[in-house]
């Protein structure tokens, strides 16, 4: 899931001054879930912007497919070709997806911040840097490229204790708990297993994934 922040509602006001009519954008997906971009946040931003003309408000269920929000738009046109500029609610893939369906100038009220494991609401965490060398496989399902801070491929550093992380002392060394995971299911010699440093050219943006035509 794609964690999402506000923006500051002084930022987003000042950004919509030179937008009279507005149309209110809501993901009803992730932004959802962090509750930054559902229904209940596009009537709070209406209300925030009352001082502008708001055409429409709408809720997409995945701003980020083009598809769907091609599809979900053409409900609105009328309401769309009278706005000015589109208050996007959304992570900066939707925002931009948005844009490129509507054609029109986009305010995205909302800070993309990583792709996160959710464990209950409001409790949101990165559990994966997306660098296209995974190794969970050997690693216990736990990465240590994103749950150590030094991004370490292979076995702790010189942790505190050899348990503790060396940089933050209040964490456990995702090493140590790497290798207390493979112990409990029998695969402890998967820790000794060399894995090659990153291959960051996998992840210089912008990335695609396009699939070939059978």
């Amino acid at each position: 899931m794609i964690v999402t922040r506000k923006k500051d509602p002084l930022v987003i006001k000042e950004l919509t001054k030179p937008f009279k009519k507005l149309i209110i954008v809501g993901c009803s997906e992730c932004a959802a879930v962090c509750q930054t971009g559902g229904s209940e946040q596009v009537k709070e931003m209406a209300a925030l912007l009352a001082g502008h003309e708001i055409t429409a408000t709408i809720s997409i269920e995945s701003p980020c497919d083009k598809r769907v929000s091609a599809r979900d738009f053409r409900r609105i046109e009328e309401e769309l070709a009278a706005a000015d500029a589109l208050v996007v609610l959304a992570c900066g893939s939707g925002a931009q997806a948005v844009s490129e369906v509507t054609e029109k100038p986009v305010i995205t009220a909302l800070d993309t911040r990583f792709l996160g494991m959710v464990e209950r609401l409001g409790r949101f965490y990165e559990r994966c840097s997306q660098c296209g060398n995974c190794i969970l496989n050997d690693t216990a399902a736990l990465c240590p490229i994103t749950l150590c801070p030094r991004g370490i491929r292979n076995g702790p550093c010189e942790c505190i204790d050899g348990t503790r992380c060396d940089v933050y002392p209040d964490r456990d060394c995702v090493w140590h708990t790497i290798y207390e995971k493979l112990k409990q299911s029998g695969r402890p010699d998967l820790y000794t297993l060399f894995h090659e440093p990153t291959d960051w050219l996998q992840s210089h943006t912008p990335r695609e994934e396009l699939w070939e035509k059978k």
